[in-house]
């Protein structure tokens, strides 16, 4: 009897948590602290586009510009599964009418601090800022966020 409650509980962490554990990235709960910089393409921080991660979120920087990333999850173990504990980290903007992830931005990607690996994971069409991020992938951390002017 006990065990069939254990069963019980896990079942129902899981169905709460989504398919991998995935956690709504907000104002409340920002992205985690060790993932916060500019990562470029191949490390170069004058090469455009390049991602940014703060407190505020993740962002595509584009020259000075750069164009917050909406409906983030961050996933802790997506890389290996649930008894996963590696350095990698998911973020994944939500594509609702898709029910799925438009990119997976990979965080310390195959075990590597400071790389970004950026994959399409086919679940909707990109627009043109998402398919030039994915196309440069791999990037590597190379400096402090990017505090640029926000996209229009």
């Amino acid at each position: 009897m006990q065990q069939t409650r254990q069963t019980l509980l896990i079942a129902v962490v899981i169905a709460l948590t989504g398919p991998c554990g995935a956690i709504e990235v907000n104002a409340r709960n920002p992205p985690p602290a060790e993932l916060y910089g500019t990562y470029g393409p191949r490390g170069n921080c004058s090469a455009s586009p390049r991602v940014s991660v703060d407190e505020t979120g993740l962002y595509v920087v584009i020259g000075q510009t750069r164009g917050r990333v909406d409906g983030l999850d961050l996933c802790l173990s997506c890389a290996g599964g649930a008894r996963y504990e590696g350095i990698e980290q998911w973020l994944s903007p939500r594509v609702e009418a898709a029910q799925g992830y438009a990119v997976n931005f990979r965080f310390n990607a195959d075990e590597k601090p400071g790389q970004l690996i950026v994959n399409d994971t086919g679940d909707t069409a990109l627009g043109p800022n998402l398919k030039s991020v994915v196309a440069a992938s791999p990037y590597q951390r190379c400096g402090p966020p990017t505090r640029g002017k926000p996209a229009r």
